[in-house]
């Protein structure tokens, strides 16, 4: 082959490495790439996907592009006859997605809406406590027209201002006149926050439920005051623990669980009535002596004496017990959140003669008679004992 001819392939070569080379600079996989600036300094932009979905997971709402390392900008759709709960990152809707991230990939995101359902249900504030309005209630066994919440009209919100004492715990539940058991039950795991300006003016109290029950833990205040306290729900999202070995269809009302309602309140300052005057008493309640039942009768009470609250009771091997509170507002008697359990007990002559339980009952570690004292301001429980 000759010169000439050499050095043409050579060029028809060269050019077509230079072409490719040109073709596929900076293209990277699941996203588009930009030149951009001066052809002595241009800058790769690649951009990513995103795409928005219906609930169905399949319907697009809308879609568009998103530069590499920069966040999805958030949106709020209209769907008639829904509500909009927020956007998620899964078409399972299990987990909200995080509008923070940078991108770094094409994306789905899916939207939640739940169908617009009027609340047509009654809620009261059930509790106990030292306030007159929940010491009246005994946990809803009264429910008079001052412990309803108000609905707003046309929205599925619920409202109610009472004056609150420290200690007092209380609940929001559907309105059952006396019936036995709550149903739509809504209790401390309910609440979007606990503290105001960085004070804790709420908690949540176990109750009878683990705190990985949240959602039925008492509300108990910490701070004495004025308090609007708000429900809103979302009937539409309401579901049931079938899975309760209590659960039945005609009970159901009392598996009601909501992933979205919530309460929120606001601390309005001092009780706007005087705090009254306030007695408590203290009862034991009993596996053998009361049958594990609240027996407000005098011989199941701390009288008081020369020494201070004392009760003398016989109790069998191993019974095991606690003591509750009673507590008196005014004219107003209730069953009070005061319970004195084996923790009160700090001396070790006291602890010769019971021992504690996992649940922190007190257990009589033999037959006979008992005698218990209990200084209020201490919260301090000692024991005595006399084999009969």
């Amino acid at each position: 082959m000759g010169k000439s001819k050499t050095r043409i392939v050579f060029l028809l070569t060269l050019l077509t490495s230079i072409f490719f080379m040109t073709a596929c600079r900076g293209q990277e996989p699941g996203g588009d790439t930009k030149e951009t600036g001066s052809p002595e300094s241009q800058v790769q932009e690649t951009e990513y996907k995103v795409t928005f979905y219906d609930m169905d997971g399949t319907t697009e709402l809308s879609t568009g592009k998103v530069k590499a390392g920069e966040p999805v900008k958030e949106y709020t759709p209209e769907k008639s006859g829904y509500i909009f709960m927020g956007w998620y990152a899964t078409p399972s809707l299990s987990h909200k997605f995080d509008f923070h991230v940078p991108i770094a990939e094409d994306t789905e995101i899916f939207a939640g809406f739940l169908e617009e359902k009027e609340d047509t249900r009654g809620f009261a504030i059930v509790g106990s406590g030292k306030s007159p309005l929940l010491a009246a209630s005994g946990w809803g066994k009264v429910i008079k027209e001052e412990h309803l919440l108000t609905k707003e009209a046309d929205k599925n919100v619920y409202t109610i201002n009472l004056d609150i004492y420290e200690g007092d715990e209380f609940q929001l539940a559907m309105d059952t006149s006396g019936e036995s058991g709550w149903y739509n039950q809504r209790g401390a795991g309910y609440l979007t926050a606990t503290a105001q300006d960085g004070v804790e003016y709420l908690s949540g109290s176990g109750g009878n439920y683990q705190a990985s029950d949240a959602k039925k833990m008492n509300i108990k205040c910490l701070i004495a005051g004025n308090y609007s306290i708000t429900l809103t729900t979302y009937p539409g999202a309401d579901y049931y623990d079938t899975a309760d070995s209590n659960y039945t269809e005609e009970g159901k009302e009392k598996f009601n669980y909501n992933p979205y309602d919530t309460i929120t309140w606001v601390y309005n300052g001092e009780t706007k009535e005087p705090v009254t005057d306030i007695a408590t008493t203290y009862y034991i309640k009993s596996s053998v002596a009361t049958g594990w039942n609240d027996i407000y009768e005098d011989q199941y009470k701390f009288m008081e004496t020369d020494s201070g609250l004392t009760l003398t009771i016989e109790l069998a091997d191993k019974e095991e017990f606690l003591f509750t509170s009673r507590v008196k507002t005014g004219d107003t008697e209730g069953v009070g959140n005061e319970y004195v359990r084996y923790s009160n007990i700090k001396d070790s002559k006291s602890l010769e003669f019971v021992e504690g339980s996992t649940s922190d009952n007190i257990i009589a570690k033999a037959a006979g008679i008992y005698t218990f004292s209990y200084n209020s301001e201490t919260a301090e429980l000692t024991v005595a004992y006399e084999a009969k």
